[in-house]
């Protein structure tokens, strides 16, 4: 007897949306049936692309017609629409990062799943890849002996470069912390567990200028922290990490994330990806093995942790990206920023923006 599939609604259609209703459509129990947007047209741009019925949101939150609804809004509206979800009772919710840009908003929406039964997961599900799973492996396996330290270095030019509307990356809450921050907070949390801040440092570069699309040339001003620099330690083992996070950075050749133990060395790649290498040398080499990359049971895209939670809805497992890895990492990341904050240089007031230009025709 074949088992009916999950029944799969997707709440915004933008850019991510592309890489979930790609992954999804190959997937194997679980059917993609409708999308919403606020954006009407896009909406149906992207039905059409991807085979769709288009629904207005409220329709899409009816457990009669869903099964799972993928939350893919803006970050603002995350915890808004997921506690909508909640409330409807939909039996299981998958949120892209961050669950909400308020820890306390957080909290109130895991526990709000709790009470009415929802199985609740979060992205990024990049932990499910076979980079981290395979450095994961490791780490449990004693390759690198006791760990000493690790530091994680997100070093970009800022999202201006190749996005064409990016003012939304730099709102409060934001920021290369809020915005990227969480693929490295939830790797360190799968890696390390708990972490706590012991210090951290925060600057702005607040003119930023748009280098991609129909409105190249435009100013805008950033309001989060655009670089930022925290001292963790792992609650546990007492570890100590260093996490950089700058939308500031010209160029790096910093490793993503590197771990110092008694026995060697490990390098892993951009955690904002599910593959790439992972590297070893041991204690006294220099020459770097990649190590054979761990299985994975879900694909190595965006819309594993769909796959993942779709799953363990049939099978009553938990979901292996659970909500309360979200909360750790909002604390966390609240928490950078209050240490950060009597840190941070002031603003200049009344900065005079540069003229704007008209985009090229």
């Amino acid at each position: 007897m074949t088992a009916i599939p999950v029944r799969a609604v997707l709440l915004g259609c933008g850019m991510v949306a592309e890489e979930y209703a790609t992954t999804l459509a190959s997937a194997p129990g679980i059917e993609v049936v409708a999308c919403a947007d606020l954006d009407s047209e896009r909406a149906a741009a992207f039905a059409a692309r991807h085979h769709l019925t288009v629904l207005p949101a409220a329709q899409l939150l009816d457990p009669a017609l869903t099964d799972l609804a993928v939350i893919l809004t803006p970050p603002h509206t995350h915890a808004t629409v997921v506690s909508d979800a909640i409330a409807a009772r939909i039996p299981a919710i998958w949120c892209e990062k961050p669950l909400a840009l308020d820890p306390a908003d957080a909290d109130r929406v895991v526990r709000e799943a709790a009470t009415a039964g929802s199985l609740l997961a979060v992205a990024p599900d990049t932990v499910l890849g076979p980079a981290l799973q395979t450095a994961a492996h490791a780490l449990a396996a004693g390759i690198v002996g006791s760990p000493l330290s690790a530091t994680a270095t997100l070093l970009s030019t800022g999202p201006e470069r190749w996005h064409p509307a990016p003012e939304p990356f730099y709102a409060h809450g934001a920021g290369p912390l809020g915005d990227m921050g969480p693929y490295y907070l939830a790797a360190l949390d799968l890696l390390f567990g708990r972490l706590r801040v012991h210090s951290a440092i925060a600057r702005t570069r607040p003119v930023r200028t748009i280098r991609s699309g129909p409105a190249t040339g435009k100013h805008f001003t950033a309001q989060a922290s655009t670089h930022l620099v925290a001292l963790l330690e792992a609650e546990t083992s007492g570890i100590p990490i260093t996490l950089t996070a700058s939308f500031d950075a010209a160029a790096t050749r910093a490793p993503h994330i590197e771990i110092q133990g008694t026995a060697g060395t490990l390098l892993l790649p951009d955690p904002n990806f599910h593959e790439g290498d992972v590297q070893f040398t041991p204690y006294g080499e220099r020459a770097w093995r990649t190590l054979p990359p761990a299985a994975a049971d879900t694909p190595p895209s965006r819309g594993a942790g769909v796959i993942n939670l779709a799953h363990a809805l049939r099978s009553a497992k938990p979901p292996q990206c659970p909500a309360d890895r979200a909360v750790r990492t909002a604390h966390l990341a609240h928490a950078i920023l209050e240490a950060a904050t009597p840190r941070t240089l002031p603003r200049q007031p009344q900065q005079h923006l540069p003229q704007a230009q008209e985009p090229s025709r």
